[in-house]
């Protein structure tokens, strides 16, 4: 029997809870907020209505603070945090409302450093593919560093073999950008498409609609167990080995933010903590003055 979903349970269990999500959920459409970020606020805003059994304007000061604690002390990831205090700071926003003190507190700034692949680890893993489609998938991750949630969405039309481009629809914060992908990956594509026939969506679950959220990461998976890379992997960690390899191999920057469709220059920077530059390789430590190497 499948499980019932919170957003479900909220319906049922908290007063007024349904028209409320509805509006909200509306009222971030018609701001233009993405899919991603109104089905994550419409998640976190159910979670902690049912902990109370009470709609966000009847939650006291002492509740958010109590609330917001479980979560800290549960070790919640750090994007978890985010959306459990900014769907609620949206939604008093939104309606009009003062936000209580206590639900919108400082969040700790965490400064992590993403996980990345080695070249090695790259070419084990497409090598691993044993599926077209999978190396379709996974090489175009890594090929153009585009969101698996914008990989899913990219139609056949999309696809630029001339200029060697693919047209992203909106991506994050709803923005079209171009970004190039290689001359093999077009080649493995222009394969895919004779021997797939995709009609609408490149990778499509049956024809005109498109794979669900849940199979790129399956597909990832899978790829990496037989490629037997021990690190902790996910869709998003192609993404950043795609700008760290670009930033080892010269490109600039400000091309590598333009292609992640990054809005500011800072957030692409952090790549720059990760690459192993050909400055990096002529670096001569302390204890190498003191010790030479031989």
């Amino acid at each position: 029997m499948k499980k019932e979903s919170s957003v479900a349970r909220a319906f049922k269990e908290v007063p007024l809870f349904a028209a409320r999500y509805e509006n909200f959920l509306r009222r971030l459409e018609n701001q233009g907020a993405s899919a991603s970020t109104i089905s994550n606020y419409g998640y976190n805003l159910a979670l902690i209505c049912l902990e109370y059994g009470r709609l966000p304007e009847a939650i006291t000061d002492d509740e958010y603070v109590e609330y917001y604690n479980k979560l800290l002390k549960r070790k919640s990831s750090g994007s978890h945090m985010l959306h459990a205090v900014y769907c609620v700071r949206k939604y008093f926003k939104v309606f009009g409302l003062e936000c209580p003190l206590s639900a919108n507190p400082t969040i700790p700034a965490r400064r992590t450093l993403p996980v990345v692949l080695s070249e090695r680890e790259m070419q084990a893993l497409l090598r691993a593919c044993v599926e077209l489609r999978e190396k379709t998938l996974i090489g175009l991750l890594f090929d153009t560093g585009m969101r698996k949630s914008e990989a899913l969405n990219v139609a056949v039309y999309d696809l630029d073999f001339d200029r060697g481009k693919i047209h992203i629809r909106e991506g994050k914060r709803r923005k079209d950008r171009y970004v190039p992908f290689s001359r093999n990956m077009q080649k493995v594509v222009a394969r895919y498409l004779r021997e797939y026939h995709p009609r609408s969506y490149l990778f499509e679950h049956e024809p005109g609609k498109p794979r669900g959220k849940a199979w790129p990461a399956k597909v990832l998976s899978g790829a990496i167990e037989r490629a037997g890379i021990a690190k902790h992997v996910s869709c998003h960690a192609l993404r950043h080995t795609y700008a760290t390899t670009l930033l080892e191999h010269g490109v600039d920057i400000r091309h590598i933010q333009q292609w992640l469709g990054h809005k500011r220059l800072e957030t692409t920077a952090i790549y720059l903590n990760i690459a192993e530059t050909h400055s990096d390789q002529r670096w001569v430590g302390p204890t190498d003055l003191i010790f030479p190497v031989k």
